[in-house]
């Protein structure tokens, strides 16, 4: 995901422009802090205590919520917001997609990537306190009423959703409950490397096709005015 991310941002940036002054609302422990530092200067904020402790280690980082951000109007390039806004404490999705229009520049750009599909609620939703998953057309429509234009909006892993769908089946289906058990395990180094090689070459044509399901959502757009 570190590489879909990365490459969307190189394609839709301002070329040429440095020094770019970056927003990751919602940074949680603080793992996009660093790859996303070598686009500019990086600030991550996150509501939780604990996840700041680690973060701090990887980043400048600063406690608030994404839905009233501390910063004055037009104050950032970009804007990342990275499996945030699914949460059960965002009330209003809505307020904090216009915080970001608000904190960003004009021509500021915002990538933002959700969970997909209301009905792939799983175990994993249980322990990541899920409220909502989203598709393309209603992150269409929330973006259009935010100000900002749509650049890109696509599903995201695309080739790794079959077996993920497998593996959630039986709760998708009833055949089980949900139950606060992961649904992430490690697994064979080997097996690992040739399920990450899936992602690269993902990374790789999401830069030029949109992709028509996944487990994810992910768009990239920028700020009309």
């Amino acid at each position: 995901m570190e590489k879909i991310n990365t490459n969307l941002l190189s394609k839709y940036l301002f070329h040429g422009k440095s020094k770019l002054k970056i927003l990751d609302a919602g940074c949680g422990s603080g793992a996009a802090l660093k790859y996303l530092s070598k686009f500019g200067n990086v600030i991550g904020v996150d509501i939780s205590d604990e996840a700041l402790r680690f973060a701090k280690k990887r980043g400048k980082v600063r406690k608030a919520n994404v839905s009233s951000l501390p910063f004055n109007d037009s104050s950032f390039d970009v804007v990342v917001c990275l499996d945030v806004l699914f949460h059960q404490w965002i009330i209003n999705d809505m307020k904090a997609i216009s915080e970001f229009s608000r904190v960003l520049k004009k021509d500021g750009i915002l990538l933002m990537r959700e969970p997909a599909f209301d009905w792939m609620k799983s175990n994993e939703d249980v322990i990541g306190f899920t409220r909502y998953r989203y598709t393309t057309d209603s992150v269409k429509r929330k973006l259009n009423k935010s100000s900002f234009d749509i650049m890109k909006i696509s599903y995201a892993n695309f080739f790794l959703f079959p077996l993920v769908l497998l593996k959630r089946l039986p709760v998708v289906i009833g055949l089980k409950k949900e139950s606060a058990v992961s649904d992430i395990y490690k697994l064979n180094r080997l097996l690992n490397f040739f399920l990450s090689l899936f992602l690269f070459v993902e990374a790789f044509i999401l830069k030029y096709i949109n992709l028509p399901y996944g487990t994810s959502v992910i768009g990239v757009a920028r700020k009309k005015n």
